[in-house]
């Protein structure tokens, strides 16, 4: 697969699913929900709070309806992952099997003209991404910035299924493990 292909399948997902049903974890959640376009019904596995979020507020940065999160706008980022289509390098990529389904791999790294669903909660964490959020005169601290980040997209549905920073400050990771999708 060509890093092409991956932007297409990224820009695609949100016509690819009408319904999932996913566990999603991170290092401070651990959620299982049902989503249907403009609506999510879930639990927090932790304490068993019921979640159910219709809509989303517009981002000043969306140019496409937004699907609910119960966190912020990343969750919706990583439903319709279209910020991946352009200003951002795709490499290494391969396909390899995640919970048993087929996905794609690869390290994504935001560039100039990178444009998030919201800059304060991009997919691919970076300089451009800062910049877009604190101003152009925004330097990095050492270390701060990952470099890169590693993802995986479901190839049937086009989510993101696997997110995980390479180095930098957040260290920030999540994996959703699609457990129906129609």
């Amino acid at each position: 697969m060509k890093p092409e292909e991956v932007r297409r399948l990224a820009g695609s997902a949100p016509e690819r699913w009408r319904e999932l049903e996913l566990v999603h974890r991170s290092d401070d959640l651990e959620l299982r929900v049902t989503l249907r376009h403009g609506e999510l019904d879930g639990v927090r596995l932790s304490d068993g709070q019921r979640i159910h979020e219709r809509g989303a507020p517009p981002s000043s940065w969306t140019v496409r309806p937004l699907e609910p999160y119960p966190t912020n706008y990343q969750w919706s980022a990583m439903l319709d992952p279209y910020e991946l289509t352009e200003g951002v390098v795709i490499s290494d990529v391969r396909r390899e099997e995640l919970f048993g389904r087929p996905v794609v791999t690869f390290v994504a790294r935001a560039v100039t003209g990178y444009d998030p669903i919201c800059s304060c909660c991009p997919l691919v964490f970076s300089e451009a991404s800062q910049r877009l959020e604190y101003g152009d005169d925004w330097t990095a601290s050492p270390g701060e910035l990952p470099d890169g980040v590693d993802m995986a997209l479901d190839l049937e549905v086009g989510i993101v299924v696997s997110s995980r920073d390479r180095g930098g400050r957040l260290g920030s990771w999540f994996t959703n493990e699609i457990l129906r999708a129609a």
